[in-house]
């Protein structure tokens, strides 16, 4: 229920934001109220769920369930949105033309690959997730190699507080990312699912290694090293 809920704010919010407020403010109706956005946002939910209901019984030629159709039809949007989150973080010269050529490049790739030429592409689609970011990071670079902005984006720091950067933030982002691939590779073929193979204590060693690495070099050496006050 409560990502039936999330849904129906989400899709309402958009709807509001990104479509009715900007229609108005087109047609010269420049004092839309916060009160009568959130009249609107309340009819477009009603009419979302309403229409939910309705499909909802289709769901019955779906055998792999609900979540699964969740996630492959999030597909749509998220990996545009990560993949212009994390150029927009490395980069200060891609122009927002490379933003949008990947959202359509995506949702048609992704729409043909699933949808169209599901029957010649076999691969999975959180296999196909990974190939179009990969794709879509080209896109943008290449494009913000040709075309960047006439005055790249500089970040300026206001310093009205503190931010100073944790002493343990790189030491800790390992540990996450460790704790990920050795998720994946204790259910990969590698690990329980192939009965455990020679590489699998290697690898899984070597990610321990490296945490007591960083967490040294990060954490333990400076706070030894870091005078008693």
């Amino acid at each position: 229920f409560s990502s039936f809920k999330s849904l129906l704010n989400s899709a309402a919010t958009l709807f509001c934001l990104d479509v009715y407020e900007p229609w108005k403010k087109s047609r010269g109706h420049t004092d839309v109220s916060d009160q009568h956005i959130l009249k609107v946002a309340k009819i477009a939910s009603i009419v979302i769920a309403l229409f939910s209901f309705v499909v909802a019984p289709l769901l019955q030629f779906a055998p792999d369930g609900l979540w699964q159709i969740i996630r492959i039809f999030t597909g749509f949007y998220n990996i545009p949105v990560i993949t212009i989150v994390i150029v927009g973080l490395f980069t200060n010269h891609v122009p927002a033309l490379g933003a949008k050529v990947v959202i359509g490049f995506h949702v048609i790739a992704y729409g043909l690959l699933k949808f169209v030429l599901d029957d010649v592409v076999t691969v999975h689609f959180i296999h196909l997730y990974g190939i179009l970011f990969v794709a879509e990071v080209l896109i943008m670079l290449v494009i913000g190699y040709f075309f960047p902005v006439s005055t790249p984006w500089t970040y300026q720091n206001n310093e009205k507080v503190d931010m100073q950067p944790w002493r343990l933030r790189v030491p800790c982002a390992t540990t996450l990312i460790s704790c990920v691939i050795g998720l994946y590779l204790l259910f990969s073929p590698l690990g329980i699912v192939g009965g455990l193979s020679q590489l699998f204590f290697p690898l899984v060693g070597g990610l321990v290694a490296v945490n007591i690495a960083v967490w040294w070099h990060y954490g333990v050496s400076k706070l030894v090293s870091t005078p008693a006050r």
